[in-house]
């Protein structure tokens, strides 16, 4: 049997290096029909670690760590709108989660710190917003994984408890008693976040990330039998699992190296067992796994890397697995990196959301292929719910194209695992105009609580869902409660502030509104210095500033009632409202030169404020944050402020411009983000105008923009001093704010072409490339890529580079750059350590501590962190695609450390 197995191992080798040819192929096309498209990369204001399809087709979404106490943000992606709700009560990141069979989302477990949770338990009400806190489990759980069984109740599994040890009691909870019910027979250790699954059989299955699976009887004290060992023989930890269709299940990816092997299981057979299928074409961990609603498997994000997180060797790649062929195929690439902690949601119109990662606060919906193969089914009609095995009729548009009728349940995923969605397929009969459908005959197929219904036709497009739910009817919900009249939110999170970081004391004056803060620099929370998630990066001065200062003017339209602050700080601060002080912490002295009393970590704080310090009309905030001492190393500032306004001109809605809202330069050619807050009913979309004297005439930018909050402007080739940007309410004129001072446009003829910070491609394997690495037309796709800074050692890389022993000579980086047309000048800056080469288009320009560019020759001096500054050959650079390649050179065999990150300015005609 031997040579047979080899002769099959071999036949799957060949078969990924064949699928791996025709992906890089079709990977290159623009076709979105045949790649598919990703949208821009957005910001957002938390990391997205948990994530949630709701029944009313929004996206419920948490973050990590300290973040997880406070409010989630609910997402609509029909409308691109966020609304922050109100906090549980109790910190939700790293709970296990899944839906009701009445649809409310059951929330098991949370974070005390790494290992250690709580034993707290909560239920979301999607049609309420509400929050219902339950009984507590028995002990904590931090990493467990919920399962909704065919009864309705649910099964929490695996976490660590409150002293940090493995909770390995499973409970149940019921509904229909509002309690926990205790598996005392069913005693075992489990991996974190296991990959539990329920089977045709009623029972559950354990695939992973273990290398042998587990079965689970949940009936009385519960019980474990053995399953099927995996082909892969090893544990796959943050690899990932699906239920792709009744009763199989694949498992794909993880482990430590990674691997890129995938297995398949059919429960439904009399004895199930694990069968190898092709591999993905790329390794992976911390990847998602996403059913579409033709049945297919998107495989998004990762990392190849060996370690928990590694941006530095990201997994951009899109992957496809087709179940019929048991083939991929290669996919359009994502534009972030979505490792630990990312998430992917179905959204009901087919489209894919990726969102999050470690400390990544980012978003992008991707756009399958078949989004672009023309005119979509449509549902005209179909029942909000249906029973088991029941028979209902579905008006469609085009029934006699119908070729499936499929449900995905909703999505509920963290940690590489989705613990609530499966895909399964109805039996329907086409007539005319409708289609005749029978549900799903068992719960033991098809749990009860909502799904996405779609029709797919014989193209593989489908129509938008009806988000229906399976298991019987249920009382509509009421409707939310209205807001509380004329409270609203009149600075919010990721605001636009002047701020001083100069360490220079402003004088006793720089409180009061009367202050002239024309001098000082503009941008958006978060700012600060230290953890790599501020938006805006002060000053870090030497010695360390005891101080910074930040200042920002609102309206208000009306008598203030009440007044609700929320903070964001590192380590103390002090707020003052029109001159007068309302609120401190860790604050004992506000002389310049006083330090913190104490130390405060990305502190969080909420306050009420005395309504009697905001005077109808502009208000002035002003903000003094400190430092503990000399040598902190890093500082942070974010706030909110809500007020309840009464006798105001109109509660209901306005807008206010918060960025650029004077003193900001834009840059003609570059993108530059406006934003402004919404308050109110009143607006749904909004008109965008800009001005070049002050307010005198007015240029459209867009109109008709969806109240999102912000919108990204291509700053065109004007130049101004006096620049304006006014926002108007599409449908009431009367509802508008302009820039509360000008800002600047340039219309310089120089541009950063390449900012620190940027992506490159990069060797560090200690392997010469040979001598054409350095042209274009070289091939780098092996190569690895990640963002600036890139090296080791010092602890402050972004992209952390392999480090061999003895320490490699030298390490490569490219990139291309596209001109617009031709450069008559060109600044450099390069950061590295040792000694580097600069090449354009195949031509060295310039080049500090070299002697020989050979592989093996170390640099001819030391430069720790050296930065090179210059004025290089523009004529080397050619309108349209440039290559530029970097070698870094180590000063000796026993170097500590390597550093790279690079700058260029471009000087058009």
């Amino acid at each position: 049997m031997k040579p047979l197995a080899h002769g099959r191992y071999l036949g799957w080798a060949l078969c990924a290096w064949v699928l791996c040819l025709g992906a890089m192929a079709g990977a290159q096309t623009a076709d979105p029909s045949v790649v598919g498209q990703w949208g821009p990369v957005k910001e957002w204001p938390v990391p997205a670690v948990h994530a949630h399809l709701l029944p009313t087709g929004k996206v419920l979404f948490f973050s990590e760590w300290d973040a997880g106490d406070d409010g989630p943000y609910l997402w609509d992606p029909t409308v691109d709108r966020l609304q922050q709700l109100t906090p549980p009560g109790f910190n939700i990141f790293c709970a296990g989660h899944s839906f009701l069979a009445d649809g409310r989302l059951l929330i098991a477990g949370g974070h005390i710190m790494d290992d250690h949770g709580l034993p707290d338990a909560v239920l979301f009400d999607p049609f309420t917003l509400q929050w219902t806190r339950l009984p507590d489990m028995d002990k904590g759980r931090w990493y467990p994984t919920n399962t909704t069984l065919p009864n309705g109740e649910v099964l929490v599994v695996a976490g660590g408890t409150e002293d940090g040890v493995a909770n390995t009691i499973p409970e149940v909870w019921s509904p229909a008693t509002n309690s926990w019910r205790k598996l005392t027979g069913a005693s075992r250790l489990l991996p974190y976040y296991p990959w539990m699954f329920v089977a045709p059989n009623g029972q559950v299955l354990m695939v992973g990330s273990e290398a042998t699976s587990q079965w689970l009887s949940t009936s009385g004290t519960g019980a474990w039998s053995p399953g099927p060992r995996s082909r892969y023989g090893h544990k796959r930890g943050y690899g990932s699992a699906v239920m792709y269709d009744v009763g199989k299940v694949m498992i794909i990816g993880g482990d430590s190296p990674p691997t890129n092997s995938a297995e398949v299981i059919d429960l439904n057979q009399v004895t199930p067992a694990w069968r190898a299928v092709a591999p993905m074409s790329y390794v992976r961990r911390q990847h998602n796994t996403t059913l579409l609603p033709d049945g297919t498997v998107l495989v998004t994000g990762g990392h190849s890397g060996a370690v928990l997180d590694d941006p530095g060797s990201p997994r951009y790649e899109t992957e496809l697995w087709n179940p019929r062929t048991e083939t991929w195929s290669q996919l359009a690439s994502m534009g972030a990196y979505r490792g630990y902690h990312g998430v992917t949601v179905l959204l009901p119109d087919g489209r894919v959301l990726s969102a999050g990662s470690r400390r990544v606060k980012t978003m992008q919906v991707f756009s399958p292929p078949y989004l672009f193969k023309g005119e979509r089914p449509v549902i005209l009609s179909a029942p909000e719910t249906f029973g088991y095995g029941q028979g209902f009729t579905v008006s469609t548009n085009r029934a006699e194209s119908i070729t499936q009728v499929t449900l995905v349940r909703l999505p509920s995923v963290t940690h590489a695992f989705d613990e609530n969605q499966r895909f399964l397929r109805m039996a329907f009969r086409a007539g005319s105009g409708n289609l005749s459908v029978t549900a799903p005959s068992s719960p033991n197929v098809a749990p009860p609580g909502h799904y996405m219904m779609f029709l797919v036709d014989g193209r593989g497009v489908p129509s938008v869902a009806k988000i229906i739910r399976l298991g019987g009817p249920v009382t509509p919900p009421p409707p939310p409660p209205p807001p509380p009249p004329g409270e609203k939110v009149v600075v919010g999170f990721g605001s636009s502030w002047k701020y001083d970081d100069r360490n220079v004391d402003p004088g006793a004056t720089w409180v009061s509104p009367g202050y002239d803060d024309s001098g000082w620099r503009v941008g958006a929370a978060q700012l600060g210095y230290g953890d790599g998630d501020e938006k805006t990066v002060l000053r870090k001065t030497v010695p360390l500033q005891p101080s910074v200062y930040f200042r920002k003017t609102f309206v208000v339209d009306g008598v203030v009632e009440a007044a609700a602050l929320e903070v964001l700080f590192d380590d103390g601060l002090a707020v003052w409202v029109n001159g007068r002080q309302v609120y401190s912490r860790n604050v004992g002295s506000i002389a310049h030169s006083a330090y913190a009393t104490a130390s405060g970590e990305n502190s969080q704080a909420e306050a009420s404020l005395p309504p009697g310090a905001f005077v109808k009309g502009t208000n002035t905030l002003a903000v003094m944050v400190k430092q503990s001492s000399s040598s902190s190393s890093d500082v942070s500032f974010d706030l909110e402020l809500s007020l309840s306004v009464s006798g105001g001109d109109d509660p209901t809605a306005s807008l206010k411009v918060e960025r650029p809202n004077g003193g900001e330069r834009f840059q003609a050619g570059t993108a530059e983000r406006i934003q402004w807050l919404g308050h109110g009913e009143g607006s749904e979309s909004v008109d965008l105008e800009y001005s070049t004297d002050g307010g005198g005439t007015w240029k459209s930018i867009a109109r008709g923009v969806a109240d999102t909050g912000s919108y990204d402007w291509l700053v065109p080739a004007e130049a101004s001093t006096n620049a304006l940007v006014r926002i108007t309410d599409s449908r009431m004129s009367e509802v508008r704010d302009v820039s509360d001072a000008p800002f600047t446009l340039s219309n310089a003829a120089t541009y950063v072409a390449i900012a620190f910070g940027g992506s490159w491609r990069f060797d560090d394997g200690n392997v010469d490339p040979g001598p054409a690495w350095t042209s274009a037309s070289f091939d780098d796709s092996a190569w690895r890529s990640g963002p600036g800074q890139l090296g080791y050692g010092d602890s402050d890389e972004y992209t952390v580079l392999r480090r061999t022993r003895p320490a490699q000579p030298s390490v490569y980086f490219r990139k291309k750059l596209t001109l617009p047309d031709t450069a008559v000048g060109a600044r450099l800056k390069v950061l590295h350590d040792d000694g580097f080469v600069l090449w354009v288009n195949g031509r060295p320009v310039t080049s500090r501590n070299v002697g020989s560019t050979a592989h093996s020759a170390y640099a001819t001096a030391s430069g720790e962190n050296s930065l090179y500054e210059a004025d290089i050959d523009a004529s080397a650079f050619v309108a349209g695609e440039n290559t530029l390649a970097v070698m870094v050179k180590q000063r000796s065999a026993d170097s500590s450390d390597v550093s790279f990150d690079l700058e260029l300015r471009i000087t058009r005609p």
